[in-house]
């Protein structure tokens, strides 16, 4: 089971069962005229066939307390898999705690039959059943827990079609002319994360939720050079998401700052975006600035005051690394082929005759789609971008 926090709300996701695998042991009492201890199997198309029969599931916490949220359930060829945005408080609460271990069902099976194992326990064979309630657990489920995680390229998702109403207003507020769904191409990526990267620094939670708000709006181009012919994707909506099932080499829960790209569909593109869609181009990086480096082991900021901790050794057991703090600007983020952190990545300022050229660039680029978004009355956009 996935579990994924944000302000008001947890998504769960995940495969509630992996078709044609075998459960846990369960004892006798547990299945109908079962001859003894038993493994069950439930076999491909059982759920597509009960869904299809009898759509409406209840959702419960633990077999019991129906819960007011609705969840979407579809069977695909790993088995029964199910998303659920939950604003119930009890559920909130447990996954804040890390409570929530796993998805379980509630079903009567219609067709099934028993066989003796080597072991002298059996196995129940289910080819259909009527399920009635899918449960999220604070136990450990009867079957073994099967989730698909977020791969290492940082590209998680992109879309042919499907662009929301709400979506397309979002884009069009950086486009000249209003563009229309299928004239566009979307993607999803995850930016950067609060993991320790390859440098021996992470950001902070806060950092990443003031970073959620400097790179909506920015242009996403190729490994950190921002002439105009690299410019290929802007962001149009930046989030903040932790996922508590998940632990940082800090100990943190991992949170990741996760934006949704646009791109339009043209002729000189079609190649990038069938590469964003195959994978090969997934891994990004960002470019920004903090005002606060600070030292994991005694608090001191590097901006202004050494210390004689080195990053990568251990004090008391403890990794020394840096956290960055309270970003200043976001200037772009790049694919690129090898990020600093671990499947995604951080560029961060080396000196400031190098980050000067850069701004100089950046700059003369921003001057640019200002005098665009100036000619559809976007003067908002002029007033919080310009430096």
């Amino acid at each position: 089971m996935k579990v994924e926090l944000r302000a008001d709300t947890v998504e769960l996701s995940g495969y509630v069962n992996a078709v044609e695998r075998r459960s846990e042991l369960l004892p006798k009492a547990k299945g109908r005229d079962a001859p003894g201890d038993f493994r069950e199997v439930i076999r491909q198309g059982a759920f597509a066939d009960s869904l299809r029969r009898n759509p409406k599931v209840d959702f419960k916490l633990n077999h019991s307390r129906v819960l007011p949220d609705s969840i979407e359930l579809e069977e695909d060829n790993i088995g029964l898999y199910a998303c659920a945005q939950v604003t119930d408080e009890e559920i909130i609460s447990l996954a804040r705690a890390g409570k929530l271990k796993g998805w379980s069902f509630g079903m009567n099976p219609i067709e099934s039959s028993y066989k003796q194992a080597s072991d002298g326990t059996y196995e129940r064979d289910i080819s259909k059943l009527d399920m009635f309630e899918v449960s999220i657990l604070t136990h450990r489920p009867a079957y073994p827990a099967t989730s698909v995680e977020l791969r290492d390229g940082r590209v998680i998702e992109y879309r042919d079609s499907e662009i929301t109403p709400e979506e397309l207003e979002q884009i069009n507020q950086y486009t000249l002319n209003d563009m229309k769904a299928e004239d566009l191409f979307t993607f999803s990526v995850i930016l950067c994360d609060n993991e320790i990267d390859r440098d021996g620094e992470r950001f902070s939670v806060a950092a990443l939720e003031k970073l959620a708000e400097l790179y909506v709006g920015k242009t996403g181009i190729f490994d950190h050079d921002p002439k105009g012919s690299n410019q290929s994707a802007r962001i149009y909506d930046c989030s903040v998401v932790t996922d508590v099932s998940r632990t940082t080499a800090a100990g943190e829960p991992l949170t990741q700052l996760r934006a949704k790209a646009y791109m339009a569909r043209t002729s000189s593109n079609a190649d990038l975006i069938t590469e964003i869609s195959a994978g090969i181009k997934k891994e990004v990086s960002v470019s920004c600035s903090v005002s606060r480096i600070i030292c994991s082991i005694c608090g001191a900021d590097h901006r202004n005051v050494p210390c004689e901790h080195i990053k990568g050794n251990y004090y008391d057991g403890k990794r020394c690394h840096s956290i960055l703090e309270e970003p200043t600007d976001a200037y772009e983020w790049s694919f690129v082929a090898v990020p600093a952190q671990k499947g995604a990545g951080v560029t961060k300022i080396c000196s400031e005759s190098e980050q000067e050229e850069k701004d100089k660039a950046i700059i003369a680029a921003k001057s640019r789609e200002i005098e665009i978004l100036k000619m559809k009355g976007r003067k908002n956009y002029e007033s919080e971008s310009t430096y």
